[in-house]
């Protein structure tokens, strides 16, 4: 990602660049399309997301990368609220703006990673996942919205304390809504507490007037996997302290609650 100024006669204009850098092109250049088609839909949506300027989807026009142009969304990552409580609402607040727009795109793909991958080596309450996996085998309530696909707060932008961006809509697509809920959650869980995941499902159904889905909650829950020990500390990036050896419990514990509502 690359924040470029363009200058023209003292005119100036921010444009970020995403690139897809060491990936196969052919499956960088779908990434492309598929965020392109996205951006042009939720153009005149009123949604505080990037405006699509220029693709290269097979890198023929810059440097050989798939590679996408966009306006630049103002403000930043915020992983240290003043109030987390106006954070969170803001947040769910949100997501029934986006799952309410009448955007006809590809269906988001489903997939049940516990059913393959079985109870975690690492797990230390192993029954709360074969019990999540009863449920999995189960059938999957149906959802048509549109859906951001990876709505959590690394992909959110703040000024002075207000959500102004939420952006990174390469998975976007028509889904069920509480997926977007389910994987919020665990991201919160994952760095934050099991009790800010709930208060962002209390206040999610406040705003949505209705209940998530219990069936999407644990579909989303069961993505987590020890990889994530990884990838998040670089995500976060010195912003906040992760607290690493507390990740799995954290996440265990959000199942566990989620599970009596399933």
């Amino acid at each position: 990602m690359h924040r470029l100024t363009i200058d023209t006669r003292g005119s100036r204009q921010h444009v970020v660049l995403r690139r897809w850098v060491g990936t196969e092109v052919g499956d960088a250049t779908k990434k492309v399309e598929r965020e392109a088609a996205v951006l042009d839909a939720l153009a005149d949506t009123g949604l505080p997301a990037p405006q699509l300027v220029a693709t290269s989807p097979d890198g023929a026009e810059t440097d050989g990368c798939p590679s996408l142009l966009m306006t630049r969304v103002p403000g930043r990552m915020d992983l240290t609220p003043a109030d987390p409580a106006a954070w969170i609402g803001q947040m769910a607040a949100a997501l029934p703006r986006v799952h309410c727009l009448p955007l006809d795109l590809p269906l988001v793909t489903s997939w049940r990673p516990l059913l393959e991958r079985g109870v975690p080596a690492w797990s230390r309450r192993p029954e709360l996942w074969r019990e999540a996996m009863a449920v999995l085998r189960g059938e999957a309530p149906g959802g048509d919205s549109f859906i951001h696909s990876d709505f959590q707060h690394f992909n959110l932008l703040w000024r002075r304390d207000r959500l102004s961006g939420i952006v990174d809509w390469t998975w976007s697509g028509r889904g069920a809504q509480d997926r977007d809920v389910g994987h919020c959650r665990l991201n919160l869980a994952v760095l934050f507490s099991v009790d800010l995941a709930e208060r962002f499902r209390e206040a999610y159904e406040a705003e949505a007037g209705r209940r998530m889905e219990g069936w999407w909650d644990i579909h989303e829950l069961t993505m987590y996997s020890d990889g994530w020990q990884q990838f998040i500390p670089i995500q976060v990036g010195g912003r906040t302290p992760v607290d690493l050896d507390g990740m799995h419990d954290r996440v265990e514990e959000l199942l566990a609650q989620s599970l009596t509502r399933a």
